[in-house]
């Protein structure tokens, strides 16, 4: 039962105080890439200490998994809700069912996510080698389309020849730069695992705020990405020139931008040009260290509370002084009539 207590507490602080203290107090637009880590690593603990949860009650009160362990098994015994009451062989078996239904939903959630992302990549690049033609001098694929834009899929990126026109040379070197980093990094893969971990537990505050700002924060590290090889003005100029051409456009038969695609406009524009432009304060030396302080030490804790954990399930059960007791008594009992 202590193993449970401890998860539980765990799962139930991270849920209910990080979402708050992260969107007031964590400098996020300032640190993106360990914000992203962070969030993994929240997320990801919570549904593992919730499944540890389950396994921690049918492990100390279902009949059978008890048994496995002597010291377990003694313990067990001396709990006031045992494996032989009813509600405490209802609690493990409720335990060990949550436990394997959970696992089963996020494995599904996991499956269905990454397998419907890769459906719809596969169907729209399809349509682009129909539509597209290729640039060998960009390296990209170019979409005959009105309206500005610019997104990446996996394997390519492609640019809309309404942003062609409007960006110039070295704007059009930073956009792509932008889709390169995303490229680079990855990051279909970190929204994809975001998105299948909220849909484990939708109603989950943490888990939606995580996906949320996964998305977000994508897109900030690509823009630091583009922001080092041509300059902070630059990818302002040119998230400028692409975020506002849309919205003075009239609008297009169909938007060019897959719902599955990384866009370079596909966050909020104005609070990233105020980040690039650097109207907020930059992250100091010592914000820096506490940050990767903070995230080494969200990194720590879970793996040595399940370890705690787990330690607590297997170590001897300490001695029952009530039972102790009684056979002092009961001795001392016996002795005094044989005298």
């Amino acid at each position: 039962m202590t193993a449970a207590l401890i998860l539980v507490v765990y799962a139930l602080s991270v849920a209910v105080f990080a979402p708050p203290l992260l969107a007031r107090h964590w400098p996020s637009d300032r640190a993106p890439r360990l914000t992203v880590t962070l969030l993994q690593i929240l997320t990801c603990s919570f549904l593992v200490a919730a499944v540890a949860v389950g396994l921690a009650l049918a492990f100390t009160l279902v009949e059978g998994l008890s048994e496995l362990s002597p010291a377990l098994d003694s313990c067990a015994d001396q709990l006031p809700v045992t494996d032989h009451g009813s509600v405490g062989t209802v609690l493990g078996h409720l335990g060990w069912i949550s436990a394997v239904l959970l696992s089963a939903r996020l494995l599904y959630c996991l499956a269905a996510t990454f397998g419907t992302a890769r459906r719809r990549r596969r169907t729209h690049s399809e349509m682009l080698r129909m539509l597209a033609t290729r640039d060998d001098e960009l390296g990209v694929l170019v979409l005959d389309h009105p309206a500005p834009a610019c997104y990446c899929l996996p394997d390519d990126v492609v640019i809309t020849t309404g942003a062609l026109e409007r960006l110039s040379a070295k704007q059009l070197e930073a956009v792509l730069l932008h889709e390169r980093a995303h490229l680079s990094g990855r990051h279909h893969l970190i929204i994809a695992l975001a998105t299948a971990i909220r849909r484990t537990i939708p109603h989950i505050r943490l888990l939606a705020y995580a996906e949320r700002e996964t998305r977000r924060l994508v897109e900030l590290i690509a823009d630091d990405a583009a922001v080092a090889h041509t300059g902070a003005p630059t990818v302002a100029a040119a998230l400028a020139v692409i975020g506002t051409a849309q919205g003075t456009d009239p609008a297009p038969d169909y938007d060019p931008v897959p719902e599955t695609a990384l866009a370079i406009d596909s966050s909020p524009t104005l609070r990233r040009i105020r980040r690039l432009l650097r109207l907020d304060h930059p992250l100091t030396r010592r914000g820096h260290a506490l940050v990767i302080a903070t995230t080494t030490v969200a990194t720590v804790l879970p793996v040595a509370l399940l370890a705690v954990s787990g330690a607590t399930l297997l170590r001897p059960c300490p001695p029952d002084t009530d039972s102790g007791w009684s056979r002092t008594v009961v001795v001392s009992v016996d002795g005094a009539d044989g005298s």
